[in-house]
C-alpha cells in the first residue's frame, strides 16, 4: 500500500525565494509534486468546437509513494470540473493515475510521468443531457529542483466532450491561488480582480516570489508566465 508523501512548503519559499541558499551540489529531492490544487493554463494545439475553448482552471495533484521501497511514486490528477461530479457517475473514474519513470530527477531536474489512466465522467447539464467528458494526460514534466520541486510542470492533454476532442499543452503552477480582492463599495462587498495579488506573501500557502506570473483573465487564476523551468532574474 503507497502512503502520500507530504510537501514541505516551507522549504520550497525559503530555498527559491533566496538562490543562493541552495547549493547545487546537494543532492536532488524525491520526485514529487504539490499536494492539493494547482491552476493550469491551458494553450490549445488543435481543435474546434466547445472542447477547444479551455483557458485555466484548478487541478487537484498529489503523489504516492512506498517508503524504503526505492520505487518511483505515483502521481494522481483530478481535473477541476469532476470534484463537483464526485460521487454522480460511480461507473467513471474521477482520476488520472501514472507512474513516475524514476524515483530521484533527471540529471535536467526533470521527473517524468509518459502517461496517465484517463478521467472520465459523465456531467449533467442544465438542459439535462449529461456531457461524456474525458481527460488524457501524457508527457507529463514535473519540476525536480531544490528550487522548483514539484511546484511547475508542463504536459500534453487531449480533452473531448462527446464527439468533440481538442489537444493543448498544459503549464501546472502550485498552489491555485485566486488573483482577487474583496472591496466594500455603497455598503456592498464587491470581487476585484488584482494581478499584484499572484505575487503578495500569504499567511497559509504563497506562490513562490521567484516565479514569474500572470492573471488569466477569463478565471482570474494565477498561473504561470512562460513554461517550466521558469524564474525570475535574481539581482
Amino acid at each position: 500500500m503507497k502512503t502520500l508523501q507530504a510537501f514541505s512548503w516551507i522549504f520550497l519559499l525559503g530555498c527559491a525565494a533566496s538562490l543562493g541558499a541552495c547549493d547545487a551540489e546537494q543532492p536532488l529531492p524525491q520526485c514529487t509534486v504539490g499536494r492539493g490544487e494547482h491552476a493550469v493554463r491551458y494553450t490549445l494545439v488543435s481543435g474546434i468546437g466547445s472542447c477547444a475553448a479551455k483557458r485555466a482552471e484548478k487541478l487537484g495533484a498529489q503523489i504516492f509513494r512506498t517508503p524504503g521501497s526505492g520505487e518511483p511514486p505515483s502521481l494522481v490528477f483530478k481535473p477541476g470540473p469532476f470534484a463537483a461530479n464526485e460521487g454522480k457517475d460511480p461507473a467513471h473514474p474521477v482520476l488520472s493515475t501514472g507512474n513516475f519513470t524514476t524515483e530521484y530527477p533527471s540529471k535536467d531536474e526533470v521527473c517524468e510521468v509518459p502517461t496517465l489512466s484517463e478521467a472520465r465522467q459523465f456531467v449533467a447539464q442544465a438542459t439535462g443531457t449529461p456531457v461524456d467528458v474525458r481527460y488524457q494526460w501524457s508527457n507529463v514534466r514535473v519540476q525536480g529542483s531544490s528550487a522548483i520541486p514539484g511546484t511547475q510542470w508542463i504536459a500534453d492533454l487531449t480533452y473531448s466532450e462527446d464527439d468533440c476532442t481538442a489537444t493543448y499543452v498544459a503549464v501546472g503552477l502550485f498552489p491555485a491561488l485566486k488573483c482577487e480582492r474583496t472591496e466594500v463599495r455603497n455598503g456592498q462587498n464587491v470581487v476585484v480582480r488584482d494581478p499584484a495579488i499572484c505575487s503578495l506573501p500569504r499567511p497559509s500557502l504563497s506562490i513562490d516570489p521567484a516565479f514569474p506570473t500572470l492573471c488569466d483573465e477569463g478565471t482570474n487564476l494565477c498561473v504561470l508566465d512562460g513554461e517550466p523551468p521558469a524564474l525570475l532574474p535574481q539581482p
